[in-house]
C-alpha cells in the first residue's frame, strides 16, 4: 500500500513536470523507497527523471524532473551542475558548528534534535559528520528556519548557517579500509565480515529487506559481489565493497572495502 502511494506520487509530479516544463521535486526518499521507484525512474531518465541526494554516494535522494535546458544527462553531470550553479539548486547545506570545547556528537544527535524542532524526516536528506561539527543537507525552504532555530543537539549548544551545496566536504568523509578473508564474495559472507555481524544474521537482514546494493534492495544471500558496489546494512552503515585481492593458503577469499565511519 505504501509503495503504490509512494509511485502515485511520483507520477502525478511527474504529471506536474510534464505540463509546466520547470524543475520539480519529491521529498528525500529513503533506500527502501528509493528501490521501489527504481523502475520509474530508469524508464523515465531519459526525459530528465534523476535521483539526486546532493552528492554522488548520498543515501536519501530526492526525485528530481529536469528540463532539457539544464543540459543534464546523468547524476554525475547533475552533481557537477549544481556545485557550478548552487542557486539553481534546490537543495542546500544547513552548516552546523559545536560550540562546546571538547564535546562530541553523533549522528543520532544531530537527527534527534531536528526531529524535535518538528521536522519531518523527509525534509533532511544525508547527515555528515565531523568532528567539529556536521554538514546537513536539507529542502531549501525549511533552512532559514532551521539556521534561526537549530541551538542545540544532544544537550551540546550549536550554532548553524545555510550555505550552497558546492560548500559540501565530502572529501572530508572518513573510510576505513578492510582487507578480510571470507569463504566467497556472496553477499551474506561480505555484509557478515564488513560490518560485523554473524552470517545467520545478515542472512535475516538480507531477507528482512533491509541490505542495499547500489541503493537497491537485494534478498539474495548468495548474490555474488563482482567488485565497485556500494553496500548499505540499515541501521550498521554503508561501505564500497572493492573486490578480491587475493586467497589465503586455506583457500579463502581476501577482499578489500572501504567503509565509511
Amino acid at each position: 500500500m505504501e509503495n503504490k502511494i509512494l509511485l502515485n506520487l511520483i507520477e502525478d509530479r511527474y504529471r506536474r513536470f510534464v505540463d509546466d516544463y520547470a524543475l520539480v521535486t519529491t521529498d528525500f526518499l529513503d533506500l527502501a523507497q528509493q528501490s521501489a521507484v527504481g523502475g520509474f525512474v530508469k524508464s523515465h531518465s531519459g526525459e530528465g527523471v534523476f535521483l539526486y541526494g546532493g552528492y554522488e554516494d548520498a543515501e536519501r535522494r530526492q526525485i528530481l524532473y529536469l528540463p532539457d535546458y539544464f543540459g543534464v544527462k546523468d547524476e554525475a553531470e547533475l552533481c557537477s551542475y549544481f556545485n557550478e550553479n548552487s542557486d539553481q539548486c534546490p537543495l542546500v547545506l544547513l552548516d552546523v558548528k559545536i560550540g562546546q570545547k571538547g564535546a562530541r556528537l553523533k549522528h543520532s544527535d544531530y537527527l534527534g534534535s531536528l526531529l524535535a524542532l518538528g521536522i519531518r524526516r523527509e525534509k533532511t536528506g544525508d547527515i555528515l559528520v565531523f568532528d567539529d561539527g556536521a554538514q546537513i543537507i536539507v529542502c531549501e525552504e525549511i533552512a532559514d528556519y532551521l539556521a534561526e532555530n537549530y541551538t542545540s543537539a544532544g544537550r551540546v549548544p550549536i550554532t548553524a548557517k545555510v550555505s550552497p551545496i558546492s560548500d559540501l566536504k565530502t572529501g572530508l568523509i572518513e573510510v576505513e579500509h578492510l582487507r578480510v578473508n571470507i569463504a566467497s564474495p556472496r553477499l551474506d559472507n561480505v555484509v557478515s565480515a564488513v560490518f560485523g555481524v554473524s552470517r545467520k544474521s545478515a542472512v535475516e537482514a538480507i531477507n528482512r529487506g533491509i541490505v542495499f546494493v547500489n541503493s537497491v534492495e537485494n534478498k539474495k544471500p548468495d548474490y555474488t559481489l563482482k567488485g565497485g558496489e556500494k553496500l548499505v546494512l540499515r541501521g550498521k552503515g554503508k561501505a564500497i565493497y572493492r573486490g578480491e585481492n587475493g586467497t589465503s593458503r586455506k583457500g579463502k577469499v581476501y577482499i578489500e572495502v572501504d567503509k565509511y565511519v
